[in-house]
């Protein structure tokens, strides 16, 4: 028997799907189940019965699903970027299979009768078995090749339906749709991923903090965990393939660099899944003395800073306390001098002041490392907006997300070109012997 690689024999397979279904449609117990389904209701495979809403309950859909498309729409747009050279539909439909948002051009498929927009239903019962809901009636994933479909009008098409649940309830689906000669079993496994990540996104996210705290922002949110898994597949898929190649060589020398390869590679993914999870982990907080904290720090990086001849004191300091959650703010404040030490070249200086204003304490770290490129600075505290070699792209996310959520301070910066950049931290001053309730301080508020 001819032996296939994982990418030859996923395509064999997939052609050989695709052959089956020309000659026998609804060979397949899901397709011919679905059939069933539809000739039972009624529908016609001639005729589309199309059901759509008014322009106020459209209004009102959307409104009563505002949060699920917020949520949604960054994985809408890594989509939109991964089909964006073939026709393609990408719909969300809330659990009644109402489409609340639509990416795509219905013109592109060259089929008025496609019938497919905003505000339609797409139940089974009105356009016969499709992606959306046909997902949401077996509620798992499905793929609809071409002349699966019940209905005459969508045999050019391709549908891929995945289900969106939260704690094993169905609230949504997307549903991806292309013509024929461009289906692919990579699309399938591709929105499944994004599918999956927006369930995290929705586990993690408490609906009522997100209606009554203004700091949770759910676009940066889900823009950011889709993102973080597409970057965390990367080291994966690296790891995988120095697997393969350590198993093909006998060489010693070889295999130890495939090792050491994956190590870092493991290293990075480590790195990133700290970083996310002291985004998301409800840190513990207690009264703490700034400048301490900040001196702890400071010791850390005296090799480095000798080795690069680069000055790093504090230049005055105060006994102020505030409520800190250390391993967060340390973390913080490393990113910020770690940065300033990457970005100096040789014999500079990296300053940091601890002052206290009223009620407040300000610190600032003030370095000469040339300051912040102008086309970085309205979204530097964006996940993702700019990324060091060796770097996750989320330090500076994480250090603004740990100040202002966490902490419940204020952060800002000042940066000269061709000089360098101060950045300014404000945390509210605390009672060293406070007996506050630090629980309610979570870091997605």
């Amino acid at each position: 028997m001819e032996n296939f690689s994982d990418k030859d024999e996923l395509i064999h397979k997939w052609d050989s799907f695709i052959g089956t279904v020309e000659k026998n449609p609804t060979l397949r117990p899901l397709t011919m189940e679905s059939w069933k389904r539809c000739k039972n209701m009624g529908v016609n495979p001639k005729h589309i019965k199309l059901k759509t809403l008014s322009h106020n309950e459209l209004n009102d859909k959307i409104s009563n699903n505002l949060h699920l498309i917020k949520i949604v729409k960054p994985y809408f747009d890594y989509l939109f970027l991964r089909v964006t050279n073939i026709p393609f539909l990408i719909a969300l439909a809330d659990s009644k299979a109402w489409i609340i948002n639509i990416s795509g051009n219905v013109n592109d498929f060259g089929e008025k009768k496609f019938r497919f927009c905003l505000g339609s239903n797409c139940s089974e019962k009105y356009i016969g078995n499709n992606g959306i809901g046909t997902c949401l009636t077996c509620g798992k994933p499905i793929i609809i090749y071409g002349r699966e479909h019940f209905v005459n009008a969508y045999a050019s098409f391709t549908c891929i339906g995945v289900p969106i649940k939260v704690n094993k309830k169905i609230v949504g689906a997307i549903d991806v749709c292309i013509p024929n000669k461009y289906a692919h079993p990579s699309i399938f496994d591709l929105t499944i991923s994004c599918v999956e990540s927006i369930q995290s996104t929705l586990s993690i996210i408490d609906r009522s903090s997100i209606k009554n705290s203004p700091n949770m922002n759910l676009s940066r949110t889900s823009k950011l965990l889709a993102t973080a898994v597409h970057d965390l597949k990367n080291p994966l898929s690296v790891i995988r393939g120095l697997g393969q190649l350590g198993k093909l060589t006998s060489d010693k020398a070889k295999a130890d660099y495939y090792f050491d390869k994956v190590i870092k590679q493991a290293d990075e993914l480590n790195t990133m899944v700290v970083e996310l999870l002291s985004i998301f982990s409800p840190p513990k907080i207690k009264p703490m003395e700034i400048s301490k904290i900040i001196k702890d720090v400071i010791e850390e990086f005296e090799p480095q800073c000798n080795s690069k001849k680069i000055s790093l004191n504090i230049i005055n300091s105060n006994s102020s306390y505030a409520n800190i959650s250390e391993p967060l703010f340390k973390r913080a404040i490393r990113n910020l001098i770690s940065n300033a030490i990457q970005a100096i070249d040789i014999d500079g200086s990296i300053e940091i002041k601890i002052k206290q204003e009223n009620k407040h304490i300000i610190l600032s770290i003030t370095d000469t490392a040339g300051g912040i490129p102008e086309e970085l600075r309205d979204n530097l505290f964006e996940p993702f907006t700019f990324k060091r070699s060796g770097g996750t792209g989320l330090g500076l996310f994480m250090v603004y997300h740990t100040i202002t959520n966490t902490h419940n301070g204020e952060m800002w910066f000042h940066t000269t070109p061709g000089n360098g950049t101060t950045f300014f931290i404000k945390l509210p001053i605390a009672n060293p012997t406070s007996d506050l309730d630090m629980d309610k301080y979570n870091l997605m508020m």
